[in-house]
């Protein structure tokens, strides 16, 4: 990592994000280095029933996971499997309700059904990018921790956050790159000279 450089790279920089300070200084110290910044408004797309394709990809890929990688004397093969496990001891092994794990059982979605939501949700999300990566020829887009993680994961478009400081209340906060599809090597490089050039990120205190 490193060989790449900041220097002439265009970042999209969500104009609604730039009243968060830490952003801005962000954005400040990537012209230091010679990025260009190009200021973007986002585009006004949704992401219909993405909890659902969170829901519906746990329904499969929970039993083949466990089925494949889970030891012999795990008992659990399924989502119902959880929730019955959960129901002996409640307490301690749900405190907060498994309601979301009831609304994954309750989905019976045919698997036709299961291809339009995320072929909407992928398009939808290709487009958020795709235009303004488009029209300002961008190399990235600059987002704040998890912010647009949904927009990237439906359009499979890396992603990759790294500490850019901390609020006055001590807490952290991250510059989020998002590349184009197989840009994952440029992505890193780009963020790791980021954080080798300003360093924003202080060790815990007594952190051994």
């Amino acid at each position: 990592m490193g060989a790449s450089t900041l220097k002439g790279k265009r970042f999209g920089a969500v104009k609604r994000l730039l009243e968060d300070s830490l952003y801005v200084k962000a954005i400040a110290d990537l012209k230091s280095k010679g990025a260009i910044i190009v200021d973007i408004d986002e585009e006004n797309i949704e992401l219909p029933d993405f909890l659902r394709l969170l829901n519906l990809d746990m329904k499969a890929d929970l039993p083949n996971y466990l089925t494949s990688y889970a030891g012999n004397d795990v008992t659990v093969k399924t989502v119902e499997d959880v929730i019955n496990f959960n129901l002996k001891d409640s307490l301690n092994r749900m405190p907060y309700g498994q309601k979301l794990f009831y609304g994954i059982v309750a989905d019976i979605a045919t698997d036709d059904e299961f291809l339009i939501v995320k072929n909407t949700l992928k398009t939808n999300g290709r487009q958020y990018f795709n235009v303004p990566f488009a029209k300002y020829n961008l190399d990235a887009f600059l987002s704040i921790n998890n912010y647009h993680a949904g927009f990237a994961a439906v359009a499979e478009y890396p992603a990759l956050t790294v500490p850019m400081g901390y609020t006055v209340e001590g807490k952290p906060k991250g510059l989020t790159f998002i590349g184009k599809p197989l840009k994952e090597k440029q992505l890193l490089d780009w963020a790791y000279n980021y954080e080798q050039a300003f360093k924003r990120r202080k060790t815990p205190i007594n952190y051994d």
